[in-house]
């Protein structure tokens, strides 16, 4: 039996073609806008990449770790107990130490005496700091500093010609210090003229004390040379008095 489609049945198949045919047109809409507008994005983050390129910044490679190695505050000298070098940069960074001593150095400088000892071993106050619990180092106030020139200068015109370079052990005391190691009164120390040293170069006590008597005979009262010789090698050279002991 044939069956015959009615008029209504097919204005309902177009109704739904139309209706199929609108939303395929939307989707396909839809679908080129989202394509235009993440086409024009990347098209402006190319142009933007061409107008100003990224700078390339490298990452820094790690800096390796210095190991600074230990570095002694104290030297054994020869039987003697001497703050070292490194000891006094450590002591420079205390308070105004650096800049006193800066000007300290300046002054010995420009008289001409600062090469004969490095400076720093003037600030020594003795080598047995560590047992009497004082400070290893100071720094005399200016108004002492002219009276060490001529020591220096005696160091150098007399004493290290014939001895060779020295070693200091004690040059400016405080008071303090003074006390506590039992030194004189009136010790030359304290005016920062006096110098307590031991020859860098080997020697025996026999040795040593003809060369030092024989400078203090030739040289000590027209410098006012006080010369003190201790036990073993350690002698005490200042200027400030004519006398032997």
């Amino acid at each position: 039996m044939d069956i015959k489609e009615t008029p209504d049945h097919e204005f309902f198949d177009i109704h739904i073609e139309r209706r199929r045919l609108i939303w395929i047109i939307a989707l396909t809409l839809i679908g080129t806008i989202a394509l235009v507008v993440l086409t024009v994005e990347k098209v402006a983050e190319l142009a933007e990449r061409i107008v100003t390129p990224v700078e390339y910044v490298p990452t820094p490679e790690p800096i390796p770790e210095v190991v600074v190695p230990d570095v002694p505050m104290v030297h054994d000298i020869k039987g003697y107990a001497a703050a070292s070098a490194a000891a006094f940069e450590k002591f420079l960074t205390e308070g105004d130490n650096r800049a006193h001593f800066d000007r300290l150095s300046h002054f010995l400088t420009i008289n001409e005496v600062a090469e004969v000892i490095p400076p720093f071993q003037l600030m020594r106050q003795g080598s047995d700091w560590q047992k009497i619990g004082e400070p290893p180092f100071a720094i005399p106030p200016e108004e002492n500093w002219e009276t060490m020139v001529d020591t220096l200068k005696a160091l150098k015109e007399f004493v290290i010609p014939e001895v060779g370079p020295v070693i200091i052990l004690s040059g400016w005391r405080t008071s303090s210090y003074n006390a506590k190691a039992g030194g004189a009164r009136t010790s030359k120390h304290m005016h920062f003229c006096g110098l307590d040293m031991i020859p860098q170069d080997d020697y025996s006590r026999k040795q040593l004390l003809p060369k030092l008597r024989r400078i203090h005979k030739n040289h000590g009262r027209k410098w006012n040379m006080g010369l003190g010789i201790y036990s073993g090698i350690r002698f005490h050279v200042d200027t400030c008095g004519y006398r032997r002991w």
